[in-house]
Order: C-alpha cells, then structure tokens, then sequence
C-alpha cells in the first residue's frame, strides 16, 4: 500500500508542478516583471521553499527507513502528524509566489492541499489498521497538519540511515528548481522580448 500512496502522490505532485509551470510561463502577474513589489514575492516564495526543503530533510531523519515499521511521534512529528505533508504545502505555496502571481500561489496550493487530505485519510486509515490503539492515542493528541509548537519534543537519542538523508538532500533541491526559470522568463519580460498572452492577478 505504501508504494501504491507514494506513486500516486508522485503522480500528482508532477502533474500540479507541470500545472504550474506553464501557467507561471505563459502568464503576467499583477506587478511588472521588474518591480519590487514582483521581486518581494518572488523571495517570499524562495524564502518559503527553504523552509520546505529544510523542514523536509529535517523530518526525514526521524522517519527514513522506519515509516512504515515504527510509530514516530516526537521531533516535527510531535507538532503534527504529518509534517513532510506541511512543509511540502510550504514549498508549494513558495512555487506559486515565484511566479509573481497570487493567484498561481492560491491555485498551487490549493491543489496540493486537497490531493494531500486525500492522500493523509488513506494513509492514516493504514497507520490505525497496523499500530492500533498507539495510533488512535497520537491522533488524539497531536494536530494532523497545522502545527501545535508548544507539543515539540525530541529523543535523547536517535539513529538514522544515511541512504535516506542522502535522498531527502536530493529531492529538497527540486522545491528551487523553478526559480531560475521564472526569473529568466522575468528577465525577458522586462526586455521586451517576451510578453506572456495572459494577464492574471
């Protein structure tokens, strides 16, 4: 069941980053391409997908090769339930600014929001059905998704596998990718070589 969750959540995620992107492409957002009102939420987008990316890589040592084994209810796990799921709203959120649009942030965020409520039931209905009364007690006490700072706490002690460090780095690189991208696009616009066909908030 996990490999079928993690491929369909893949799936998506593709589908509403390709989204994105061709909307970020093919459209101007509210301020022009070289105003500062455009660049502020171009960094507040880049600032937000640090976040992401540093939150994600953080919550991956305390869950890497133990997801589906161990109960993991401290560190980012004991401020929700579902933090990779949070920080990834962040960088998808932080996509969505880089595009100098509120609207495309709105939309991006939206859809990954939506497709990770689905995607949180299935898997929790997974995690009740193999830890049981464990389970049942964490969800009552830890937040699925918006974080509670004051319940944060973390072992004295931990191990981790290297191997899934190493991969949630790599994939942490991804949540930046589009940067360089739209801030061409930008660039272009402001020279007056390109100007996108549609105009949206």
């Amino acid at each position: 069941m996990a490999d079928n969750l993690n491929k369909t959540r893949m799936r998506d995620t593709r589908i509403l980053m390709i989204a994105t992107l061709v909307l970020g492409l093919a459209s101007r957002g509210l301020f022009p391409a070289d105003s500062g009102a455009h660049l502020a939420l171009q960094m507040a987008g880049y600032a937000l997908a640090t976040v992401c990316a540093v939150g994600r890589i953080y919550a991956s040592t305390f869950i890497g090769g133990v997801k589906n084994d161990q109960l993991i209810t401290t560190g980012p796990y004991a401020i929700c339930r579902n933090p990779l799921y949070l920080f990834s709203l962040c960088g998808a959120l932080g996509i969505g600014l880089m595009t100098g649009s509120l609207l495309c942030a709105a939309l991006i965020f939206t859809g990954f929001y939506l497709i990770y409520l689905k995607l949180i039931a299935r898997e929790e209905g997974f995690l009740r059905e193999k830890f049981g009364a464990d389970f049942e007690a964490f969800v009552k006490s830890t937040p699925k998704l918006w974080p509670d700072m004051k319940k944060f706490s973390y072992p004295d002690e931990m191990t981790f596998q290297p191997r899934y460090l190493t991969k949630a780095v790599a994939d942490a690189v991804w949540w930046f990718a589009p940067l360089p991208v739209f801030l061409f696009i930008d660039h272009l616009q402001a020279a007056g070589v390109y100007t996108p066909p549609l105009h949206i908030f």
